[in-house]
């Protein structure tokens, strides 16, 4: 029954570390990997890096966006949701975003973010790690690095988008637009290795 869920989002018989920049294009703009979910992914997402991370452990990405696509977001309990034991959870929240100055960039190394906004809006940091130098270490418990950096890309996170964040890729999420608008966000947590 695996394989047959295997094949049904994507091909999963190639190694995209070795594809070229149009088959890596040809391959993300399919969309097959979705397994149906209607989102778009932002332009910031790493497409090499999705495929690669995609191929080397498919049932968990398949699992990912199955969850998203069936789920009831709009209605979802915040709280964490185990959906394959330590290699994939979902973490649902609702908050006001913070004002810029008040948020930290940050950065991962077991887990890859999936972060969608289900409602409202903020805006969404993007820069990598050869931009900032950490000003809080590793915390292994927590899976996070914090970064003190006021440059970077910014990018709006709203229910139209989602965004992939990879351990090279250092975010600042979760700050206010202008508006006192309450967010509810589902951020999945998709293991490394």
């Amino acid at each position: 029954m695996t394989v047959l869920f295997a094949g049904a989002c994507s091909d999963t018989k190639t190694d995209p570390a070795k594809w070229t920049e149009d088959e890596v294009n040809a391959w993300f703009d399919k969309k097959e990997w979705l397994c149906g979910w209607s989102i778009h992914p932002d332009v910031s997402v790493n497409k090499k890096a999705l495929a690669i991370a995609y191929h080397k452990n498919p049932e968990r990405w398949q699992k990912a966006f199955e969850y998203l696509k069936t789920t009831d977001l709009t209605n979802a309990a915040p709280g964490k949701t185990e959906l394959d034991v330590e290699n994939l959870f979902a973490s649902v929240a609702e908050y006001l975003p913070k004002n810029r100055e008040e948020v930290r960039f940050e950065s991962h190394e077991k887990y890859i973010d999936i972060q969608y906004v289900i409602k409202g809006e903020e805006l969404m940091g993007i820069t990598t790690r050869d931009n900032v130098t950490a000003d809080e270490p590793y915390n292994g418990e927590k899976d996070i690095t914090f970064y003190t950096f006021d440059g970077g890309d910014y990018r709006l996170a709203t229910p139209e988008n989602f965004f992939v964040f990879f351990p090279e890729d250092v975010h600042r999420p979760s700050i206010s637009t202008g508006d006192s608008v309450m967010v509810k966000k589902v951020v999945i947590k998709v293991k490394v290795e």
